[in-house]
């Protein structure tokens, strides 16, 4: 069996960081009465329990990967208790106690604190409303800072709609905006967005042009000039939608949704930069069965990585998607692979 190796060279010796499986370990189709985009997964920081959103569906479900790679789901957060409103993006806070949604319609932040039995609050804590500078802006990726007193937010949608980077500080469970860029200041639609490990830059997935941009922070503002902007046909970088680090941080992944890949990054930590432009390993078909890509997660133990996909839907020219209203929901699923433990490599 073909299995992916993700390497890095450290003088001499060449490390074989990890080895990812192309194949899924399981394919978990949405079994929803009707079909919706499935746009995130997020990891659990400590535990190997991940939570995945159901846009259309309206609802987040928290599954637990059992000793022998099962998947259980434990608990649904849904409406009316949830409030949702066509949820786009959910993170666990670093230490593991809060659920953030950020939903698409109306552009709140949703907050869900976890309770002494395990499970997360059926209704949310605190709902905030975005500032008036945002409310035409429509929230893709989330990311909380290592630190958890902030939260990032790429604003990217439609061609027609208003774009933005936002970084928001957390203050009694709500969140402020402390620095935006906006249209114009930025080289294209927003889109994934993740803190550098060190959590002084920003890595974002940009679409129309497609292309993986680096911001620092600088006193809480975020830098208007890239520190830098990866783009080109040797980065194999296509309409990206999310952007994770591996748990060692020593690489991101990038899933192209036009391509049916997730592509590779070296990064390193002392310049808060991509090493090489172009991937060192490229996930893809048809081994992967991957359709569409959109949200990715890493585990917290570096076992696993979670790929969401939204099946057989299509882009309009303006950006935005559309399916056939007999689209069946199975066609949107989420693939767990399995990523070894790291073996040396001569």
């Amino acid at each position: 069996m073909k299995k992916i190796a993700i390497l890095f060279c450290i003088g001499s010796f060449a490390i074989a960081n990890a080895i990812v499986n192309p194949v899924p370990l399981i394919i978990l189709p949405n079994h929803a009465p009707e079909y919706s985009l499935i746009n995130s997964v997020d990891f659990h920081p400590q535990e190997n329990l991940f939570c995945v959103v159901y846009t259309h569906n309206n609802k987040i479900v928290l599954y637990r990967i059992g000793s022998n790679g099962t998947l259980n789901a434990i608990q649904t957060l849904g409406n009316p208790t949830a409030r949702l409103n066509l949820p786009q993006h959910a993170a666990f806070s670093p230490d593991g106690q809060q659920i953030v949604v950020a939903n698409w319609w109306n552009q709140t932040l949703n907050v869900y604190r976890r309770q002494h039995n395990g499970l997360y609050s059926k209704r949310p804590i605190t709902i905030t409303f975005p500032p008036e500078t945002l409310q035409y802006c429509k929230p893709h990726g989330v990311s909380f800072s290592p630190c958890g007193k902030y939260l990032a937010i790429g604003y990217g949608a439609a061609s027609y709609q208003d774009r933005a980077v936002a970084l928001f500080r957390q203050e009694d469970n709500c969140f402020i905006c402390i620095s935006l860029l906006k249209n114009e200041e930025l080289p294209g639609i927003p889109k994934g967005i993740a803190f550098t490990p060190n959590g002084t830059h920003l890595i974002v997935t940009f679409a129309e042009p497609s292309c993986l941009a680096i911001f620092s922070i600088e006193g809480h503002i975020i830098s208007p000039i890239p520190h830098q902007i990866i783009e080109g046909c040797e980065t194999k970088i296509s309409r990206p939608e999310d952007v994770k680090f591996s748990i060692d941080k020593t690489y991101c992944a990038v899933s192209n949704s036009d391509q049916d890949t997730v592509t590779f990054y070296l990064f390193d930590q002392k310049t808060n930069s991509i090493s090489q432009t172009t991937p060192f390993s490229i996930l893809k078909n048809p081994e992967a069965k991957l359709h569409t890509p959109h949200g990715m997660a890493f585990s917290s133990d570096g076992r696993y990585i979670a790929i969401t996909q939204f099946g057989s839907i299509e882009f309009t020219r303006d950006g935005n998607v559309i399916w056939e209203k007999k689209m069946r929901a199975e066609e949107a699923a989420l693939n767990l692979y399995e990523i070894s433990s790291p073996q040396p490599s001569s």
